[in-house]
């Protein structure tokens, strides 16, 4: 089953939580009541609010709630009446769909290529690092193209090539001071650093067809094409879900999940290759990495970039074979990216070698002028000239009988790159060549012409 390593499409739920503390726990000390006492949080969904001195249902609305109607609703759901006062240090739960959204936007930290962005009212621009992207934007990536987004939490989605993604929901809960994230792949392959600091209640989603994927780490990568969805799992723990039935992932394991079908059992990912063997230095074009053969691996998936965070891609391949060819590279300095594929599509850890290319430039042929091959001349004097050699001082001028110039009948050094010669060595066939001298040795002859005369 061959998974194409350029298309997504997953639910992606990221949620984070930590020890909560209980209401019998959250009542403030003596010296945190003197001023504004901390709320806790015990779940994604519900905040815990402790009451501060003056605190009222209508204090709590005009600073947290979303509409009035939740102000009956609040006390509702916390049997509380609002007849009733409420007490400084008194923990109350608010459901977190009764809380204020305030936008967050994203901001572009990464930007390489053909990489555009087009808002809900269809407007397309080209975007650059540091601009910011909200609510129903989305990002288009071109051919070796990649864009990096940071959200509010520190979470940060890396667009690959080829790809679209766009911004459902960038938002923090008043109060609860936590984040929500939601976006669509609609094409693609994305990679996803979520909520790095481990923030309690943060959440992130990353929707497209086919499964659900529950983040319990927050390094992983996912995948599909067409029906079939997989996962890759590079830190931390996953909850891998389809059909109604749910795996977890560590790391280092993957799994893939046809639609309306539960996950298949985990699978180890394929080992990273060995590059220890791969030269530094590049003297010649193509470029050509032979790779080990490994038994858990079908194809190997590599990125070649200019740096070594692999923000400016310049070549992207998949190949079968364990030969890794890279034509028409500059001279300059390179990061290798290589990640090997099973049959099933999955990938497993990246190893990156650093190499640089510095091609020999072709060593000057001396070109030979006048006389034209096989040109008649004069018997006397015959005129010889070459182009000038760079730093050429001295040259050896030879003319023979025969091709392989075992019978000279003429050899002379010249300063110049011109020789007039006076003298008459017979008529007949003569071929002709010159060197340059370096140290009175000749080094590389030229191509020989022929004259008559």
């Amino acid at each position: 089953m061959k998974i194409s390593t350029y298309l997504i499409g997953l639910l992606l739920c990221a949620s984070f939580s930590a020890n909560a503390q209980s209401p019998s726990t959250a009542l403030p000390s003596a010296e945190t009541s003197r001023a504004e006492a901390p709320s806790v949080q015990n779940s994604a969904g519900i905040w815990l609010y402790t009451i501060n001195k003056n605190d009222s249902f209508e204090l709590i609305y005009q600073k947290y709630l979303n509409k009035r109607t939740n102000i009956l609703a609040l006390s509702e759901y916390n049997q509380h009446k609002l007849t009733k006062k409420l007490k400084p240090g008194q923990v109350i739960s608010i459901p977190v769909e009764m809380l204020k959204r305030t936008p967050t936007p994203a901001q572009v930290i990464v930007v390489y290529g053909d990489v555009l962005a087009t808002t809900l009212s269809s407007n397309q621009r080209k975007i650059n690092k540091g601009d910011s992207l909200t609510q129903g934007d989305t990002v288009q990536t071109g051919k070796n193209s990649l864009a990096k987004l940071l959200f509010a939490d520190s979470s940060v989605i890396e667009i690959q090539s080829n790809s679209s993604l766009s911004i459902v929901d960038s938002f923090k809960y008043a109060g609860k001071e936590t984040y929500v994230t939601n976006v669509k792949l609609t094409r693609g392959r994305t990679s996803v650093a979520a909520n790095p600091n481990h923030a309690v209640g943060n959440t992130m989603q990353v929707a497209t067809p086919s499964a659900i994927a529950a983040v319990r780490g927050t390094q992983f990568r996912v995948g599909a094409d067409g029906d079939i969805a997989l996962q890759e799992t590079l830190e931390g723990q996953v909850a891998f879900s389809a059909s109604g039935q749910e795996i977890l992932l560590a790391k280092g394991y993957g799994s893939l999940a046809e639609k309306d079908k539960a996950p298949l059992p985990p699978i180890v990912l394929p080992s990273a290759p060995d590059v220890s063997a791969f030269p530094k230095l590049m003297e010649s074009i193509p470029v050509v990495f032979n790779l080990a053969p490994q038994q858990d691996a079908a194809a190997w998936v590599s990125q070649l970039a200019l740096d070594a965070e692999f923000t400016q891609n310049v070549n992207e391949q998949v190949i079968q074979t364990t030969s890794l060819s890279f034509a028409d590279l500059a001279d300059g300095q390179y990061y290798l990216k290589l990640r090997a594929q099973d049959s099933h599509g999955l990938q497993g850890s990246d190893a990156v070698h650093a190499f640089s290319v510095k091609v020999r430039a072709p060593e000057p042929v001396l070109e030979l002028l006048e006389p034209q091959d096989s040109e008649v001349i004069p018997l006397a004097p015959t005129e010889l000239s070459w182009k000038p050699m760079p730093n050429a001082n001295n040259y050896i001028v030879q003319i023979a009988r025969d091709k392989d110039f075992a019978n000279i009948v003429y050899e002379r050094h010249a300063s110049f790159n011109k020789l007039t010669i006076n003298q008459s060595f017979g008529a007949g066939e003569f071929y002709w060549r010159v060197a340059v001298l370096i140290h009175g040795k000749p080094q590389k002859f030229s191509k020989m012409r022929k004259f008559s005369r």
